[in-house]
């Protein structure tokens, strides 16, 4: 009886170390950061979303969180990415959203970026368009051969915060990140947009909110994000992703 139950035993403990050594735990998390450009008639943001995927063998689970912890954060499978962008006037807001490579798997990711207001336009330099490219509305197109004489190439764009240029532009850089930052942006006498990171303790996960601030009304929240690191199962990991192991 003895024997027949440390057989068993032994054959729970193998197939538990076979279960853990090839079935996965699936994560998902996502974080942003972005740019805000305003002078004082509109604003802009341009917010990149990275969502961050993750499949890690049970076996290796509990390592893994002791790393995490430790600041030690492992490569990603899968990280998608967006550009929000949002343009608001005293006569509404606009919402896109442009879709960006997977880093993950060898895209750029983080193109476009320096966003920088020039000449009544809104410029970025965009590896996918060889450079120098200007917002239109709804999506970047490359500058012409004139604009980019005229404004040297890339050299004019900026990751710099500025407050107020001689064109009456200003440019503010955010991102959710392990610690509270909130700002307000005045846009002449019509409105006002408070940009809110609010660090959730104990992790390296913040809510990014943003509101639009009208005199006489009520707030209103234009955009924001607030999704905590998950556990997710593989059916809803490969719908997300849209990609397979």
């Amino acid at each position: 009886m003895r024997k027949t139950t440390k057989v068993l035993s032994a054959v729970v403990i193998a197939a538990a170390v076979v279960v853990s050594a090839t079935n996965s735990v699936y994560l998902n998390r996502t974080a942003a950061g972005g740019t805000a450009l305003w002078n004082a008639s509109e604003a802009y943001f341009f917010i990149q979303v990275d969502r961050e995927g993750l499949h890690v063998r049970y076996l290796r689970y509990p390592w893994f969180i002791v790393k995490e912890n430790l600041g030690d954060v492992e490569d990603l499978d899968d990280n998608p990415a967006s550009l929000v962008v949002i343009r608001v006037t005293s006569s509404g807001v606009e919402h896109h959203v442009l879709k960006l490579a997977d880093r993950a798997r060898g895209g750029a990711g983080s193109d476009p970026g320096l966003y920088t207001a020039l000449e009544d336009n809104i410029y970025a330099n965009c590896s996918q368009l060889n450079g120098l490219c200007r917002w239109a509305g709804d999506h970047f197109e490359r500058a012409t051969e004139d604009e980019r004489r005229r404004l040297d190439s890339t050299k004019r764009l900026t990751s710099k915060d500025i407050d107020n240029d001689e064109s009456g532009w200003s440019r503010r850089h955010f991102e959710t990140r392990p610690s509270d930052d909130k700002f307000t942006i005045k846009v002449g006498d019509e409105f006002e947009i408070v940009v809110n990171n609010v660090a959730v303790k104990r992790s390296a996960h913040g809510t990014l909110s943003i509101d639009l601030l009208r005199p006489g009304r009520s707030p209103e929240r234009i955009w924001d994000l607030d999704l905590p690191p998950e556990e997710i199962s593989r059916k809803e990991y490969h719908h997300i992703f849209q990609n397979r192991e």
